[in-house]
């Protein structure tokens, strides 16, 4: 599939070439007036979609008569489709497989809807910027040149900020190609909202579920302990050695993650559980559907955790963090809203250039120490009382 839309793609460039056809328009072209249907993309991980939604929906404010398609990843569909006031941010929701899958399906349905401009909210994965050119869209737009192939697909170039905000990046092709400042950082804030009554229900159902009855008396604190990468997690020990230490102050351990994350999860449970008097580890790593993740972590008093999707989940529907940063940039993914909540811990690389995802040797997360952890945890902690 990957092959054949490329050459595809290929195909229709040679093609404009010998015609003449200039498409897609370049952004001196534009008129914002003519603009009355769009299709929006996040189509990689949980955090990227999230840092989408300030775009979102400050295009929502200065198109509101268009419609607004997005399309995401079909693991991140079950959150956006439980989005309360969809119509804030986008119309429909298009699902993407990601690695080309089912991108015929996606190209066929771009050209029946016939879309008047594409906003590419990511910097990877070229497929959806190559199925927005086949469609014949007038005007796609992306942040990012890493990819040079797509480059010439697209109406203007919008360079790579390596520093900035990943939000920041998303909302410069705004700012490219409407004009407007957008400096203001109520401009970058993530919101997603909770109804309290679906939280307190949710977690009636937990406490029913695993017989958790002294759970309503607790502080409870989740540990988002896997990443995207090993690169990106705090080392398993440092959690443990955590949870002993928040147990013994009468907190409650919630362990949070998918189906890979249930061999590691056990492991720590029964880690913590070897310590302690008592068992005040709720595991419900693989248990809780992805679209209840924002309501889960919602209900939790703190969440501890690596740079990964449920991170910037716990920001956007308020809960506080203390997130854990070394091989990944602070000033790239880390809060830039509600410091007064969200606590991050940072250490310098230790090797440069630092080779991320591609380390052998993913250690320098241990640099960041148990006591930093534990004493921000519990300085956040008695800072914020949960909001329900």
């Amino acid at each position: 599939m990957k092959i054949f839309l490329k050459l595809l793609t290929k195909l229709e460039l040679n093609k404009r070439r010998l015609l003449g056809i200039s498409l897609p328009k370049s952004l001196d072209s534009l008129d914002p007036d003519r603009i009355s249907r769009i299709v929006t993309v996040s189509s990689t991980a949980i955090g990227d979609t999230f840092f989408t939604i300030p775009p979102l929906k400050i295009l929502r404010e200065l198109l509101p008569n268009a419609k607004i398609d997005l399309v995401v990843r079909d693991k991140v569909a079950p959150i956006f489709k439980k989005f309360k006031n969809k119509k804030d941010l986008f119309d429909n929701l298009l699902i993407y497989k990601g690695h080309y899958k089912n991108g015929l399906r996606l190209l066929r349905q771009f050209k029946k809807t016939q879309y008047h401009a594409a906003f590419i909210f990511h910097e990877s994965d070229p497929c959806l910027t190559e199925i927005s050119y086949l469609a014949k869209i007038p005007f796609i737009f992306r942040f990012g040149q890493k990819d040079h192939g797509v480059s010439r697909l697209l109406s203007t170039r919008i360079p790579y900020n390596e520093k900035g905000h990943a939000i920041d990046m998303r909302l410069e092709i705004l700012r490219r190609v409407f004009g407007v400042k957008l400096e203001s950082k109520d401009y970058f804030r993530m919101e997603f909202p909770i109804d309290e009554k679906e939280v307190l229900l949710f977690w009636s159902k937990i406490k029913e579920k695993f017989n958790k009855k002294d759970i309503d008396r607790k502080k409870l604190i989740g540990f988002q302990f896997s990443a995207s990468g090993r690169y990106k997690e705090w080392p398993k020990e440092n959690f443990v050695e955590l949870g002993k230490r928040l147990i013994s102050q009468g907190k409650e351990i919630v362990l949070i993650g998918g189906p890979k994350d249930i061999k590691r999860a056990k492991e720590i449970k029964k880690s913590i559980f070897n310590n302690t008097t008592v068992d005040s580890v709720l595991d419900l790593t693989g248990k809780v559907p992805l679209s209840d993740l924002p309501v889960l972590i919602k209900g939790l008093d703190l969440l501890v955790t690596n740079d990964t999707g449920p991170f910037h989940v716990a920001i956007a529907v308020g809960t506080p963090t203390v997130s854990l940063f070394v091989s990944t940039e602070i000033t790239g993914t880390g809060p830039i809203q509600d410091l007064d909540i969200h606590r991050a811990i940072f250490k310098p690389k230790p090797c440069a250039p630092c080779k991320g995802k591609y380390c052998d040797t993913p250690n320098c997360m241990s640099l960041i120490k148990v006591d930093e952890v534990y004493r921000t945890s519990m300085e956040t902690l008695n800072k914020n009382v949960r909001s329900f």
